[in-house]
């Protein structure tokens, strides 16, 4: 076993419940458990299975129930399938903030999978999800932060808790060197960059 995931050990867990009851392939996690950057009970889980086929209600059913008797609230999976692995704006049955519902694997967490993502079982990431260029990358940062992050600056509750200001300060950070120059950074590296930036305002 990978010994990035002896900090979370319901990952292996996990992927083993799932294997037979969701079809799964391949099983990945990526985000802060790849990058090193992981930090039980801060940090999310990003998991991605790869199905042999879209999951229909009879196989979404237990996967919710098992969700739910799990209580990790950080859990995140996308249940990807393999025939449409190609399309990345195809919306994927997903169970993420303790519920399920279809969104897109994003170009980020493709990147991720393909520069540090941990293989608990299967082929590696790169055998199964297609690639990102340079340009592409470039363009699933600006994405995110006109997604998600654009709407988050309008809610100033958010941003009275400290995980959210050092999530925000890190995205930007990340997304700022993947506009600029096509590649991914870790947390730890993001946070590097502020520093310095900070010292040379000093």
């Amino acid at each position: 076993m990978d010994e990035r995931l002896s900090a979370a050990p319901v990952v292996p867990r996990f992927a083993a419940a799932i294997r037979e009851m969701a079809g799964v392939a391949a099983f990945y996690a990526g985000g802060s458990i790849g990058s090193g950057d992981y930090r039980p009970g801060i940090s999310d889980l990003d998991l991605v299975a790869v199905v042999g086929a879209p999951l229909t209600r009879a196989r979404r059913n237990p996967l919710r129930a098992l969700h739910r008797t799990l209580g990790v609230a950080k859990l995140h999976c996308a249940y990807v399938s393999l025939p449409d692995i190609s399309d990345v704006g195809r919306k994927h049955v997903t169970w993420a903030h303790e519920r399920m519902f279809r969104r897109p694997l994003s170009g980020i967490s493709r990147a991720e999978l393909h520069q540090f993502g941990v293989t608990v079982y299967g082929p590696a990431p790169a055998e199964l999800v297609p690639p990102l260029g340079p340009a592409e990358l470039a363009e699933a940062a600006r994405a995110e932060l006109r997604g998600y992050w654009t709407g988050a600056v309008r809610r100033a509750r958010v941003w009275r808790t400290d995980l959210h200001v050092d999530l925000g300060l890190t995205t930007v950070s990340r997304a700022g060197v993947t506009i600029a120059t096509g590649r991914l950074i870790t947390k730890r590296e993001a946070i590097d960059r502020l520093r310095r930036s900070a010292s040379r305002t000093t």
